[in-house]
């Protein structure tokens, strides 16, 4: 084979192993993850958006509402608050009779059909990206149940994805001591205690699991870091493709059990 062959063959397995590498499956949950928060920003701005725009013909509405759905439904479905009698009402809220009553005597302007529209359609925008980030968080809980089963079992979709996403894919999680894990996401806090003598940081993303969020703060360090093992081994298992092993979030859960009792 000539020396041309040869560096032609080299350069096809070079760009076959970027192209594998570019549509690795923890590259695609980092993307979906990253979707999710831009969704979530942009969705909260345009409900506040609504809120305030919506205010200018019933500004009663935002404090007999607060839940963002029934708020953004009653805009989507009904517009007028003339119209919003407690018939109307009563599919979309609980609290019927009083945005009727409330709405009979408001202080809002009236509006004309035009300008309720725009503001009914931008709601409807609202609800649209909130049932769409639904859509791609059950997508992240489906791809990381696949790719990295054993992360999944403990920390569940939404904690795995954005543990891939701050290390950057399943090898560099894989590659990671539990130390690194347990603070993962807690990086200016961990620059200052290392540069200001700061007191070190405790957890980083994995606060997000549900034992170290409801424990009392001196119990988090010591739960945290028996989060973080578990997860440091469940990365390796996942990524050296040994399958699903549930005995390691049991033994998690009794680890986490005889931590909280020692505590009492």
């Amino acid at each position: 084979m000539s020396v041309k062959d040869l560096r032609k063959k080299a350069l096809r397995k070079a760009k076959e192993k970027v192209r594998e590498e570019k549509f690795r499956r923890d590259h695609l949950i980092i993307q979906a993850i990253s979707a999710i928060d831009e969704l979530d920003d942009v969705s909260n701005l345009m409900l506040e958006r609504v809120r305030n725009w919506y205010a200018l013909h019933y500004p009663e509405l935002e404090k007999l509402v607060r839940s963002p759905e029934t708020y953004l439904a009653i805009v989507k479905e009904l517009q007028a608050r003339e119209l919003m009698t407690e018939d109307a009402l009563k599919p979309l809220t609980a609290k019927a009779p009083q945005v009727a009553a409330v709405a009979k005597d408001s202080i809002g302007a009236v509006l004309g059909k035009k300008d309720l529209d725009r503001v009914a359609k931008l709601a409807t925008l609202v609800v649209h990206m909130k049932q769409e980030r639904d859509e791609i968080a059950q997508y992240v809980e489906d791809a990381c149940a696949e790719l990295c089963p054993n992360v999944h079992s403990i920390a569940g979709g939404m904690l795995a994805a954005r543990l891939l996403a701050a290390a950057g894919s399943l090898e560099k999680l894989a590659e990671f001591p539990a130390s690194t894990v347990q603070v993962l996401g807690a990086e200016k806090a961990l620059f200052a205690h290392l540069k200001q003598g700061v007191s070190p940081p405790k957890h980083g993303l994995i606060f997000a699991y549900p034992a170290i969020r409801q424990a009392p703060k001196k119990m988090r360090g010591k739960i945290a870091r028996a989060v973080a093992n578990k997860l440091s081994i469940a990365a390796r298992m996942d990524f050296f493709g040994h399958g699903l092993d549930v005995s390691l979030k049991q033994k998690l859960d009794a680890q986490v059990e005889r931590i909280t009792s020692a505590a009492k």
